[in-house]
């Protein structure tokens, strides 16, 4: 069996991961190395028999020409360099051979009593909406327990995480464990700022200053709600920029409210005090529970010539500023990277602060911030972040080799990658799972004139998954992109979800102009290779382009059009006064792709698209025939490659070599495991983990009510080392897969692999393949 063509499905397959991936070594450096443990100490000499305990001691005493290398542990701090590295003695940080690093944003919450109902009590009395809350009927059922804790107030939002998985915020409707399928309310009808819904029984008064979170067809907005009473709730003042229900709000929740706390695996924080019920409803106290506590893991700031090497970050990240230069953040490993709960105004937006002002949420200011001069993120991979996964600002910064997954689960105009300066290289990294875009320029945040852009060889797909109207490549609005090269780049699979029927590859909206788009691929798409929306584009060169399923490979929605030529590319072209359109092949006529049932979309030697192109360098540079062939691929040319590679081993979950308690069945993607209950397991023999893998990423299904579920990764025995636990999150169904990724122990060679379902309850998951990468 293959994998499937859906979304994540079709990335961990084709395109997965890092784990080969070469990095560029830094120029020599003669200097001094130091030494980090978490069970040394600080007072010591930073020597590798008497190691600091804290990264921040060596970033006290490095400077130019030093390394520090730090032993495998948890870090829970952020670590502020003092001095800069030159351009032949960098200053370095680096894990230790072999060793799993992680600079941890979060801290422990210890202290846990049970919440009782004399407790309750003496809430209600200062908030008169408890009794015959959701809030206590879990406290009057024993699942409530809460911790003192004082959270940091200066963060955008809280976090909580327990065994290592993300928990949900408590909300009128359960969201799930998956914010990237999250469930939410169904509006009925409303006004253009408030909406009605019958389920919203509660009397007058009782949702002010509650959050209203509404998604409509192209962004989540939030507000506070300033009026309720039974069946409907009102923002005084939400945005003009679309409003509510008369402009197709479907979903929405509220939250902030302690009354909500009414669902295993929800929590909720309030003056001074953690509250949680845990998806087993039993003690936190035998839990693991952390609260995030910092935004940054690393905060280079004003830094030059300083590389992060093989180091991780979890709920916290990595910024450079305005005036860093070269330095090189290489191997990160970042999980949950920023998170915040409001959509507001980007404070850096640089232009039209109309009342579209807050799409501009997180663009600056989530993820690994790249700002300044000739910095670069490479062979990194960045899983969850409610912003973006990376986002490069200042001029001629590399974003390289990367993998980003799970990004924008806010549904802003935060992006996997996030473009917001001039003359920026983005290239061969793969992102998918994203709430709106895989790759994001926003004039909001860059100006209208957008040059010397290089989007290439990225591998683009699974995005809209919260909300429709982006593409894998978005650009918007009335951007010159004079210089802006996008080629080369896979663009396929978009989400499918019920709402997204808008899914160009690149998506050029409201006039953006003078685009150069060459060489690309797209399939599985309803509007081609590239989309150009609005009232007026021109100086376009749209050459040798390929669209593999649909029919069309350029659209236009927009009105006018001058001095473009669209020329060389396989499928059908919009026709438009001031377009030159020549050499394109039909969707009627046949190209004879190699295997398009494999998504390979060279040619046949057959193939009518050989010969039939005209000379357009770049674009058809390196042709072997006597002329240019259609399409992104040029026969008898090496065959070009998008994404991060790296090596990689995937296994189909059905071909296991021994079991207990599975089964195998038939789904969309072809057979998969599933009847993975409870105590159950599956054994794989010799699966190969070439010179080292340190990511597991399983294609699963999960049916909501199952979610929450976990199983184990173990070697050579069911009772053997455990590489890494899989907390399994929602997916819609059993039968409807995505990637779900987990760390784990950095291990080589060839090895019997166990999965293992924990516990004793059914449903833990379906999974279609595994990858290690």
């Amino acid at each position: 069996m293959t994998p499937s063509r859906s979304g994540l499905v079709s990335l961990v397959a084709a395109t997965l991961l890092l784990g080969g991936a070469t990095a560029v070594a830094a120029p020599a450096q003669h200097g001094r190395t130091f030494y980090v443990s978490t069970t040394g100490a600080d007072s010591n000499v930073g020597s590798s028999a008497k190691p600091f305990q804290h990264i921040q001691q060596c970033a006290t005493v490095l400077t130019a020409g030093d390394t520090c290398v730090v032993a495998a542990g948890t870090y829970r701090q952020t670590v502020t360099p003092a001095n800069n590295g030159t351009a032949n003695a960098p200053i370095t940080y680096t894990a230790a051979p072999g060793a799993t690093v992680t600079v941890d944003g979060t801290d422990p919450v210890t202290g846990w009593t049970q919440v009782t109902p004399a407790d309750l009590a003496t809430l209600a009395a200062t908030d008169g909406h408890l009794p015959g809350s959701p809030f206590a009927s879990g406290v009057n059922a024993g699942h409530i327990y809460r911790a003192p804790v004082t959270l940091n107030p200066k963060l955008p939002s809280n976090q909580v995480f327990v065994d290592g998985a993300l928990s949900a915020q408590a909300a009128l409707v359960y969201p799930g464990n998956n914010p990237m399928r999250p469930t939410m309310g169904t509006a009925q009808g409303g006004t253009s700022n408030s909406i009605s819904d019958s389920a919203l029984t509660q009397p007058d008064g009782y949702w002010i200053g509650a959050r209203l979170t509404a998604r409509n067809w192209f962004i989540t907005e939030t507000e506070t709600v300033t009026a309720s009473s039974p069946g409907s709730v009102t923002a005084a003042g939400w945005h003009g920029c679309v409003g509510l229900a008369p402009n197709g709000v479907e979903t929405y929740s509220l939250s902030g409210r302690l009354e909500l706390l009414g669902h295993s695996g929800e929590w909720f924080y309030s003056n001074g005090s953690l509250y949680l019920w845990t998806l087993d409803g039993d003690s936190p106290a035998g839990h693991a529970v952390e609260a995030k506590q910092r935004n940054l893991g690393f905060d280079l700031s004003g830094k030059s010539y300083t590389t992060l090497k093989n180091l991780g970050a979890r709920g916290t990240t990595v910024q450079t500023s305005a005036t860093s230069t070269h330095d090189v953040i290489d191997g990160l490993t970042g999980r949950y990277l920023s998170a915040y709960d409001d959509i507001a105004p980007d404070p850096n937006m640089v232009e039209n602060p109309d009342d579209c002002a807050f799409l501009t949420a997180g663009e600056s200011t989530s993820g690994v911030m790249l700002m300044g001069t000739d910095n670069t993120v490479r062979n990194s991979m960045i899983d969850w972040s409610a912003g973006n996964g990376v986002v490069v600002g200042g001029s001629h910064n590399t974003v390289t080799g990367n993998t980003i997954l799970h990004t924008d689960y806010m549904g802003s105009y935060a992006a996997g990658i996030n473009i917001t300066g001039p003359h920026e290289t983005v290239t061969h990294n793969t992102v998918a799972s994203v709430g709106r875009t895989p790759v994001n320029i926003d004039d909001k945040m860059t100006t209208q004139t957008v040059p010397g852009e290089t989007v290439s060889y990225n591998d683009l797909s699974d995005w809209n998954n919260l909300v429709n109207d982006g593409g894998a490549i978005y650009v918007c609005c009335h951007n010159n992109l004079a210089t802006t090269v996008f080629d080369h780049n896979l663009l396929h699979d978009p989400a499918i979800t019920p709402n997204n029927n808008l899914t160009p590859g690149i998506y050029l909206d409201n006039g953006a102009y003078n685009a150069t788009v060459l060489n690309n691929v797209a399939w599985n798409n309803n509007y081609g290779v590239v989309l150009f929306n609005g009232d007026s584009s021109s100086g376009d060169k749209v050459y040798n382009n390929t669209e593999g399923t649909d029919p069309k490979v350029v659209s236009l929605f927009g009105s006018t059009y001058s001095t473009s030529e669209f020329a060389n590319n396989i499928g059908d072209v919009d026709a438009h006064a001031g377009i030159t359109e020549s050499n394109n092949i039909p969707y009627s006529t046949d190209p004879l792709f190699t295997n398009a049932s494999a998504h390979d979309y060279s040619l046949q030697a057959g193939s009518p698209a050989r010969n039939a192109g005209v000379v357009r360098p770049p674009a058809t540079d390196g042709y072997r025939d006597r002329k240019p062939s259609a399409g992104a691929y040029q026969y008898g040319a090496p065959k070009w490659s998008a994404g991060a590679g790296g090596d990689r081993t995937t296994v189909q979950a059905e071909r296991y070599a021994n079991n207990s308690g599975v089964s195998r069945h038939s789904a969309g993607t072809g057979v998969v495991l599933g009847g993975f209950d409870g105590g159950d397991w599956a054994q794989y023999t010799a699966v190969d983990f070439g010179q080292g893998r340190t990511w597991f990423h399983g294609s699963v299904g999960e049916d909501p009510n199952y979610a929450g579920r976990q199983f184990q990764i173990r070697l050579d025995s069911l009772t053997g080392p455990v590489l890494g636990t899989v907390t399994v999150m929602n997916t819609g169904g059993f039968d409807t897969y995505t990637d779900q990724s987990v760390p784990i122990v950095a291990t080589a060679g060839k090895h019997d692999v166990y999965l293992v379902a924990l516990g004793s309850s059914p449903g833990v998951a379906n999974l279609d393949f595994f990858t290690f990468s």
